[in-house]
């Protein structure tokens, strides 16, 4: 797979790559069962309505000064005004107790978690590189479902400690000045080629994993490498990580 810089981080996505998924389905699924359990609150179609368009105005944020939670929970009084202060507890309470049921529209596979562990074996430090839009209470969830929750990640990349999201590149420049490297001593595996292809950008290096491709994939040329999940995992297993 060719001689790349020395490697000492390996961002992993979650959703698409660690963890297979229709990301139509689960999204579907989650705004329904959201709007559903908020509903003693507000009218459904009016909460999803605030709730895409603060999601829409974190995802814009291109400051260090507010954290994507900052951003959202600012937006979203915007539109909800007096009504927030009711609504917030149930949201936290939908991620921390309902949000886990939500694990039918997944596919787990024993990949991930190879994946995972032949980066560990090998000293590298893991980074959950998920797109911030979801707090940590739900992207833990989703580690679950995926058998990955239990390893000790260098970073969750949530929506408490990002001031970014995919697919701007501030996103992969925080990860690594969170991590104190350089980009060049990264790799990115990732499923989507308009948002995880970004970190080659800044000169990481990446492996576009195509089982649960998203975006175009004629930009698949624009991944250092790129092949299914389970190719992946039986290179790293049997040749090592690239860069290593």
């Amino acid at each position: 797979m060719g001689d790349v810089e020395v490697l000492q981080v390996v961002l992993f996505d979650l959703d698409g790559t660690l963890l297979p998924m229709d990301h139509r389905k689960f999204m579907n699924e989650y705004l329904k069962e959201l709007s559903l359990f908020v509903r003693p609150v507000i009218e459904p179609d009016a909460f999803k309505q605030a709730l895409m368009a603060s999601t829409s105005a974190m995802a814009a944020n291109n400051s260090l000064v507010f954290t994507n939670e900052e951003v959202f929970w600012k937006d979203f009084e915007n539109h909800l005004g007096e009504r927030l202060p009711s609504i917030r507890p149930l949201l936290e309470m939908f991620y921390a107790e309902k949000f886990r049921q939500l694990s039918y529209v997944a596919h787990p596979c024993p990949e991930a978690r190879i994946l995972v562990k032949a980066a560990m074996e090998r000293n590298l430090r893991i980074a959950l590189a998920t797109n911030p839009l979801f707090p940590l209470t739900a992207i833990q969830s989703r580690m679950s479902w995926a058998d990955v929750d239990d390893f000790p990640w260098n970073l969750i990349t949530s929506y408490e400690v990002m001031h970014f999201c995919k697919p701007h590149p501030g996103y992969y420049r925080e990860i690594a000045a969170h991590l104190g490297v350089r980009p060049e001593e990264c790799l990115m595996v990732g499923n989507n080629v308009d948002e995880d292809l970004v970190a080659g950008t800044l000169g990481m290096k990446t492996y576009l994993v195509t089982d649960c491709l998203l975006g175009d994939p004629a930009g698949i040329c624009r991944a250092d490498w790129h092949g299914s999940i389970q190719r992946l995992a039986w290179l790293w297993e049997n040749q090592g990580i690239p860069g290593e």
